[in-house]
């Protein structure tokens, strides 16, 4: 390995994927690579890193590591990803290509006619998140290969019968979550076909039923944590008052990271004391209160530690080139050093302070419809898991066991 052989990590993505592309992998093979390799590249540039560190990459090794023995990753799922980290980590030292796809569809495993083919790359393409486009052509290529296997090689022709015994065939193989999904790309799809003037219904009614998901009760940060996380923050240095400002607008605000993530200098109203947020998840635009916490942070780093760019996002890189953070997973990284340094266990996730904020909110005695109109809720649905974490409210709904007399125990 030498100097001259590594690349970038300003220039190692595009390069990743161009080999990608000339080596043969498919659309959908590309996009998961690409997601780890993200991932991975993004770990070094919260660290101001140049170039991959063997010991970034072994850090996060141990941690994929750890994770499986804990049983949260499944055996296909962690050699999967191992494959992976190894794949690009020789790409990045040395531009060693990945090998060839030894399947002749090379990573595909439905194979459609060109006309579903061209209709689903062209849906695929569309406006969705990296993270989302796999789950997307996954559940779109499910159905367009459901339909050739009844004897369909276009859209002539199909109709709701079609779709109800699509969902219905879906219902008996995957998961309630699973079949929420492939509920909403469908309708998604079909939006998309409608306007196009390729299909002559959106099916919107027939694809707005609701489907019962098990929803999980995620744990939220205590006040001693918040109070722990942000006191081990050093905001003397410049990472230290940019690390501050994002960690208050995630407490007190709740904040998404993909919002701060694009936050603009124009989106601070400092005359009337707002921010105005228009929500990447939602695209419902929200105004916040700027309070005196948050507007000190933020003035703090902007007068004192952000770099002078013509950049118009607030928070932007500490090393050279000063440009905006790019994605979502930067800010979970500068949380996760955040809670190491404060000695919280580093696996929680950023969003747990925007889930501490909706829970200290409904404790407090604040409806659950206003809780959903400060965060900008669509479906006040997003927003009741707070009534669930609120354990002292909890307490008082639990019936006692007045009245319910023990068996006495016959056997002496």
């Amino acid at each position: 390995m030498t100097a001259n052989t590594r690349i970038p990590i300003t220039e190692l993505l595009a390069k990743y994927e161009d080999s990608l592309i000339e080596i043969g992998y498919s659309y959908t093979t590309r996009l998961l690579f690409l997601k780890q390799a993200d991932f991975i590249i993004r770990r070094h540039e919260v660290k101001g890193l140049g170039y991959i560190a063997a010991s970034v990459i072994e850090e996060y090794i141990c941690e994929i590591n750890q994770r499986y023995l804990e049983g949260k990753l499944q055996k296909r799922h962690y050699d999967r990803t191992m494959r992976e980290i190894e794949r690009f980590a020789a790409f990045a030292d040395s531009g060693q290509k990945p090998v060839t796809p030894s399947s002749p569809l090379k990573g595909t495993r439905q194979k459609l006619s060109s006309e579903f083919g061209q209709l689903a790359d062209n849906f695929v393409a569309g406006k969705f998140h990296p993270n989302t486009r796999c789950d997307v052509r996954w559940a779109v290529y499910k159905y367009f290969s459901w339909l050739e296997s009844q004897g369909f090689s276009n859209l002539e022709g199909v109709g709701a019968s079609h779709l109800q015994r699509f969902l219905l065939d879906c219902s008996k193989r995957y998961s309630p979550s699973a079949v929420h999904n492939i509920r909403l790309y469908l309708k998604k799809l079909y939006a998309y076909l409608h306007v196009s003037g390729i299909a002559e219904s959106d099916f919107s009614e027939l694809l707005s039923f609701t489907v019962n998901r098990e929803r999980k009760v995620f744990p939220s940060l205590s006040k001693a944590e918040i109070a722990k996380l942000l006191d081990a923050i050093d905001r003397t240095s410049v990472k230290g008052r940019r690390d501050y400002a994002i960690m208050i607008l995630g407490t007190v605000l709740g904040i998404r990271a993909c919002d701060i993530v694009s936050l603009k200098l124009s989106d601070i109203d400092w005359i009337n004391g707002e921010i105005r947020v228009i929500q990447s998840k939602t695209s419902v635009p929200v105004v916040l209160p700027l309070t005196q916490d948050v507007g000190t942070s933020l003035s703090d780093y902007i007068l004192n530690a952000r770099p002078r760019t013509e950049a118009k996002e607030i928070f932007l890189r500490i090393n050279a080139p000063h440009t905006a953070l790019k994605a979502a997973v930067t800010i979970g990284e500068i949380y996760r050093d955040c809670c190491r340094a404060a000695g919280i266990e580093a696996s929680k996730r950023f969003h747990n302070l925007r889930r501490s904020l909706g829970t200290s909110m409904v404790s407090n005695g604040v409806s659950v419809y206003d809780v959903a109109q400060v965060f900008g809720d669509r479906n006040v649905e997003s927003t009741k898991p707070y009534l669930a974490a609120d354990t002292v409210h909890l307490k008082m709904c639990a019936l006692t066991f007045d009245g319910i007399a023990p068996m006495e125990d016959s056997v002496q």
